[in-house]
């Protein structure tokens, strides 16, 4: 069976298809359950996100991409041992699909660590390379404080992925740069 649980928008997701799949049920039947759910209008609204698919046949069909709040609130209608087998399942897939994107994608992965290490590195020592290596410590430690103060973070290491490249650029070009402040900007622009 394909993935029951996929991101979108950078959230865990399923989708109407996929629910009538697991529970066995037919897809219009699923349908019919979210659309007469008593639940609010902003609920449904952030919950269930009207889309559709193609048919076999090649039509265009009705389809609802559902979060996990979402999944739950239907899934709470659905009743039985085999019917909480797959609750618990797609609670376990959503939660593993949660921690999966909060942990790779949202900050710096491994090499991408180490490449803004090496950057800072190479950036110093280019700089100060007739600098003692003691002396040099107070240049790694106002770059970090640099890089932290700049993207919010509590250390480099958690700088998001979409800022990686804008990182290295800024360490780059960090001490070529008369006007630091200016640089930044012009860096994050």
């Amino acid at each position: 069976m394909e993935q029951i649980v996929f991101i979108q928008d950078k959230q865990p997701v399923t989708n109407s298809l996929k629910i009538a799949e697991v529970f066995q049920k037919g897809h219009d039947k699923v349908l019919r359950d979210i659309r007469s759910l008593k639940c609010s209008e902003p609920f449904r609204l952030a919950n269930f996100g009207e889309s559709s698919y193609k048919n076999q046949q090649g039509r265009i069909m009705p389809m609802f991409i559902v979060t996990f709040d979402g999944f739950a609130i239907l899934a709470m209608g659905y009743s039985g041992e085999r019917a909480m087998q797959f609750k618990e399942r797609y609670i376990k897939e959503f939660n593993r699909t949660r921690q999966n994107l909060e942990s790779h994608q949202f900050t710096l992965i491994s090499i991408e660590q180490k490449q803004i290490q090496k950057a800072i590195a190479s950036s110093i020592h280019r700089k100060f390379s007739h600098v003692p290596d003691k002396a040099r410590r107070k240049y790694f430690s106002q770059l970090h404080s640099e890089l932290k103060k700049m993207f919010g973070v509590s250390s480099f290491r958690d700088i998001s992925r979409s800022d990686f490249q804008v990182a290295i650029d800024y360490i780059q070009k960090r001490w070529d740069s008369p006007n630091l402040e200016s640089h930044r900007l012009e860096i994050l622009s």
